[in-house]
């Protein structure tokens, strides 16, 4: 298949009306719940109107009116609730964010216009996308659609019986979502490859080609190659915005007339079904947050965890925490906010069985039932995914798996402290379990103790940083550069780029100037815990130190460090 000679289709099959019943039906009640239809489900819908408040209300028979930027609790909205019933509108959608609405119910009650409210989460654009792709769907194929999960193997279905060969629904990232199966249909080699891989074959064409079909208004054409039959494709598109892709290869006859409306109205049909199971999944996302977070807190008792989560006893359970790396308090890095957005679209796209919460600092993520291969599948599925939006900018912390949901609180703070290492140090992984960072852990634990209890801090390590401060000296990164060299001159002072003699000079002078005995074993761990503790690490480039207490390799453990000579 060639990319020469693209045709456009422009038979385009022009939208009709439903009733009010079949459009609720059609959506669901994440997106749309009725609180008064005084005219009953009969009601004729045809089209959607987006209607500032402050704009003329015009004359729209049978239209539904999305009324933005008012509260549903302000007079003003049932004014404009009213004057919509005088115009012949058939409903009017508001959203509650948590208002009373009992005085616009009456008033729509009154005025006998049906009134609907929509998630406070779900934007007006996108549900006019939902609306009108609903409203723009008709033929034969919509009477093939079950109403389970099969949806998109049914469409694919319906729409190969009129066109003749074998169609594929595909998402952006050309993964084959659904596709059809009869056995009569006309299929060549590589649909059936892309079939058994549920994924497009890679192909030097591949990218014009969706640039094509993604740009175009209606259906594109492409003609036959030597090893694959002619091709009719479509974008998936709610309002402008795009979901995938239709690939339909074409009868022995070509594309008809009925074939064409069968392409036109899938694709409307397709979006439906996409975006109710995305916001299907991103509704029970929320649900699910608040339990997540009193879990997380340890205020919600175990058996009541597993039944708002949907957990079953046994099943493990894995923890991820999110955050941003830190921007040094220069404002510039991306909100949590923002990347708790990125990442529930990911969740929705690829595990809807996990449960999310976000805090100001972290989103957490529950993922049931999975063993840790799984955790760290999942982790770098999102780290690829939030790198697009947020390029190395957030990092990611994995927990231990546990059965119990009551250990919730523990691995929280497993997860707490992988990601306070990933985020303030650099040169860090994108990913790590505590296996990975189990040092910077303890040494961030250690330093919290200091903080916490200052009696416990060397006062000859605090002198000799202070020394060190005040007069541009190196004694604390000859000092840990000496430890971890496990106590050879000669190492520490080719780290150091300087003599050997030099630095012989200088831990003399830490023994007599701060009174730490570094040639105590006791003595040795203590300052070396300390300089860590305090600053995670000392880099010594030459003769100069970069900064007082700044990032270097850890080259012994503390059990080494407290034997070395």
């Amino acid at each position: 298949m060639r990319l020469s000679d693209p045709i456009n289709g422009a038979d385009r099959n022009p939208g009709g009306s439903t009733s009010l019943g079949d459009l609720l039906d059609a959506v669901g009640p994440a997106v749309l719940r009725h609180w008064a239809d005084p005219g009953g489900r009969g009601v004729e819908v045809s089209s959607v109107v987006l209607h500032d408040p402050l704009d003329e209300l015009i004359d729209h028979r049978g239209a539904v009116l999305l009324l933005t930027g008012v509260s549903a609790a302000e007079p003003r909205a049932a004014e404009v609730l009213s004057d919509a019933a005088r115009r012949g509108y058939s409903a009017v959608v508001v959203k509650c964010h948590g208002d009373d609405i009992q005085m616009l119910v009456d008033r729509a009650e009154a005025e006998g216009i049906c009134l609907l409210t929509t998630p406070d989460d779900l934007s007006w654009m996108q549900l006019d996308g939902i609306l009108l792709t609903m409203l723009g769907s008709r033929g034969a194929v919509e009477e093939t659609l079950p109403a389970d999960g099969e949806e998109l193997f049914a469409l694919a279905n319906g729409m190969s019986a009129q066109i003749g060969g074998s169609v594929v629904i595909e998402d952006l990232d050309k993964r084959v979502l659904a596709y059809s199966s009869s056995p009569t249909q006309r299929i060549d080699a590589v649909r059936q490859r892309g079939i058994l891989d549920r994924r497009v074959p890679q192909a030097d064409w591949n990218a014009g080609q969706y640039l094509t079909v993604l740009a175009a208004e209606g259906f594109v054409r492409f003609p036959a190659s030597d090893d694959e039959f002619p091709r009719a494709a479509i974008s998936i598109r709610a309002g402008q915005r795009p979901l995938g892709t239709i690939w339909a290869i074409e009868g022995p006859d070509g594309l008809g007339v009925e074939a064409a409306r069968a392409l036109v109205d899938g694709a409307k049909l397709a979006a439906l079904r996409m975006l109710r199971s995305h916001l299907g999944s991103r509704s029970e996302l929320h649900r699910r947050e608040p339990a997540l977070r009193r879990a997380l807190d340890g205020s919600m008792p175990a058996s009541e965890i597993r039944f708002r989560l949907c957990h079953s006893s046994g099943d493990e359970i894995t923890l991820i925490g999110l955050a941003a790396v830190s921007d040094g308090g220069s404002g510039t890095g991306p909100l949590i906010t923002h990347i708790a957005n990125e990442l529930a679209l990911h969740l929705t796209a690829y595990r809807s069985d996990a449960s999310m919460v976000t805090t100001d600092r972290t989103v957490y993520v529950l993922l049931p039932a999975g063993d840790p291969a799984a955790a760290v599948r999942f982790a770098d599925g999102a780290r690829k995914a939030l790198d697009r939006v947020f390029p190395d900018e957030v990092r990611i912390g994995i927990s231990a798996s546990s059965t119990d949901v009551a250990r919730l609180p523990v691995l929280r703070s497993e997860v707490d402290d992988i990601v306070r290492v990933l985020t303030t140090r650099t040169g860090c992984v994108s990913v790590a379990s505590i296996e990975a960072v189990r040092l910077e852990v303890l040494l961030g634990h250690l330093a919290d103790t200091f903080d916490h209890d200052p009696v416990l801090r060397h006062s000859g390590v605090d002198a000799m940083i202070a020394y060190d401060l005040e007069h541009s000296t190196h004694y604390s990164a000859s000092v840990l550069a000496w430890v971890e060299a496990l106590g050879d001159v000669a190492a520490a002072a080719t780290v150091l780029d300087v003599h050997a003699n030099t630095l012989r000079y200088r831990l003399r002078r830490v023994e007599e100037l701060f009174s730490i005995m570094i040639t105590d074993s006791d003595e040795r761990l203590a300052a070396w815990l300390q300089l860590r503790a305090d600053g995670s690490a000392v880099a010594v480039r030459g003769d100069r130190m970069q900064g007082s207490l700044a990032a270097v390799h850890v080259s012994g453990s503390p059990s080494e460090v407290a034997a070395a000579t």
